[in-house]
């Protein structure tokens, strides 16, 4: 029974998240060009994903403004920052650190968002496919179905934000960077 309600779990999951890529595909000329405080959202999916890192003894660290508008709508907001915080701990080891940063706007780039963790990080051919639907690295130990990057780097795209992937020089494992 219990596979049988897991099994079911990950085909919601994977629904949900064929739909959202669709409504993305489909809304391309005719996005919501709402402002939203990225700084608002990091805390709100912070607090979602906290017993997840509690459970795994993760510490997650956050560096935020007291604002930071984007010009991005809300609900697409936390769908990326989700993604990003949510593969953070699943692929850092128990007691792994991972730190969310938001940077305010500057003068002539928009608010920015950095997560990394102290997780084994990616080799560089496996960084080069991310985003590739239905794309996952094998040997991780984790359920999924490859599609999360590409909802993170679609939603980016449409909004003109640049998504840079590399190793976390502070805490060695995966760093995302995602900004105008």
């Amino acid at each position: 029974l219990a596979a049988t309600v897991q099994g079911c779990d990950r085909a919601t999951r994977l629904v949900e998240q064929l739909l959202q890529l669709a409504r993305l595909d489909t809304e391309a000329g005719g996005m919501d060009q709402t402002t939203t405080d990225l700084a608002d959202v990091a805390r709100a999916v912070y607090a979602d994903l906290q017993p997840t890192a509690l459970a795994r003894n993760q510490r997650v660290e956050l560096d935020l403004p007291d604002r930071a508008p984007i010009p991005l709508a809300e609900p697409l907001a936390r769908v990326l920052l989700r993604n990003l915080l949510d593969n953070a701990l699943r692929y850092s080891p128990d007691g792994a650190r991972i730190r969310m940063q938001v940077s305010p706007a500057t003068p002539g780039s928009t608010a920015s968002l950095c997560v990394e963790d102290s997780g084994p990080g990616m080799e560089d051919a496996e960084i080069k496919r991310l985003g590739e639907r239905f794309f996952r690295v094998l040997g991780t130990g984790q359920s999924g179905s490859g599609l999360g990057w590409s909802i993170v780097q679609r939603i980016a795209r449409l909004h003109g934000l640049r998504v840079r992937i590399d190793r976390s020089p502070a805490l060695g494992g995966l760093r995302v960077r995602i900004g105008g």
